[in-house]
């Protein structure tokens, strides 16, 4: 009966659908950080590209549809993330309700915070569909990927797993939308295993964990008052705080050491004039600055993009 009254509510409430009511869906599927599913996607075409995998004779409409398919089901599968997230958090959050909750999966919700709910799981839907149509054009591979990514990607604020609450976010976040999701690209093209495309990613995969990091240290306080056990928390500030700063310097290092052993052109070694936007997110992060996490989402927009430029070469 609770959801029959859910449904009738929710349909009775489509005509009252406000702007801010849009705006705060909007916002909740945290369109700035998508860029890391489309930076992901785009290193592994782009490498798929590089072995010569893609744009054969022939196969240029075959292969463009594919690049679609590939950067919309990591689009997908990322934001189905950031609304479970939400929904998960929303007790967290300070955002204007309703006074009217329902019994929803054994919590008390509004009717916006179901509708995120049910949102993100369309989300992961179409990724599956998506994958589905993959899985057509290429291997069994695929599948398991994608798998593994809309588990990963549920199950980090999504009950019952929660990883994040054990400390995992950052290691796995790491995982899944950077090597995982970068391999899972690539094999489209390629149908054939590869440590090209994890290895060449790492430098921008590993700005991927010291995003989620910038948001630990953000929250810092805030999750060890609510018993929310991130990895910042369980082993504190100061190692948070270090983690993030050897991330970041891992990061040029690995370039570097790429450039000199010749996996990576010398364009890659343009990364390096990102370095001031790293030495103001060093400064923010040592005196625990909110403005750390667009700082860092900074740093990774254009480090990423001047590595996909390089790769092209």
């Amino acid at each position: 009966m609770e959801y029959k009254l859910i449904l009738q509510d929710f349909v009775t409430s489509i005509p009252k659908i406000s702007k801010k009511t849009i705006y705060e869906v909007f916002i909740a599927t945290r369109p700035l950080s998508l860029t890391l599913a489309i930076y992901s996607t785009t290193i592994g075409i782009v490498i798929a590209y590089h072995n010569g995998f893609l744009f054969q004779t022939g196969q240029l409409v075959y292969d463009l549809l594919k690049i679609c398919l590939v950067t919309l089901a990591g689009i997908f599968v990322q934001t189905g993330a950031n609304l479970i997230n939400d929904y998960f958090e929303c007790e967290y959050k300070y955002r204007p309700q309703s006074v009217k909750k329902y019994h929803f999966l054994g919590k008390q919700r509004t009717l916006f915070d179901i509708f995120i709910f049910l949102f993100g799981m369309a989300c992961f839907g179409a990724t599956g569909l998506l994958g589905l149509l993959l899985l057509y054009f290429g291997t069994k591979e695929v599948l398991i990927v994608g798998i593994l990514g809309m588990i990963g990607s549920y199950s980090y604020t999504g009950e019952p797993i929660v990883y994040k609450k054990r400390g995992l976010g950052t290691p796995l976040s790491f995982l899944l939308m950077g090597p995982l999701m970068v391999y899972g690209a690539y094999v489209v093209f390629a149908g054939s295993f590869s440590w090209s495309p994890v290895l060449l990613s790492l430098p921008v995969s590993l700005l991927i964990p010291a995003l989620m990091l910038s948001n630990e240290l953000r929250d810092f306080e805030r999750d060890g008052k609510l018993g929310i056990q991130t990895l910042t928390v369980r082993f504190g500030y100061i190692f948070g705080r270090n983690l993030y700063i050897g991330l970041l310097a891992a990061s040029y290092l690995l370039v570097i050491i790429f450039v000199w052993i010749k996996i990576l052109p010398f364009y890659a070694l343009f990364v390096l004039f990102t370095v001031p936007l790293a030495w103001k997110s060093y400064r923010l992060v040592a005196v625990n600055e909110s403005a750390l996490v667009p700082k860092t989402n900074k740093l990774h927009l254009s480090f990423g993009l001047i590595m996909i430029i390089s790769l092209l070469f």
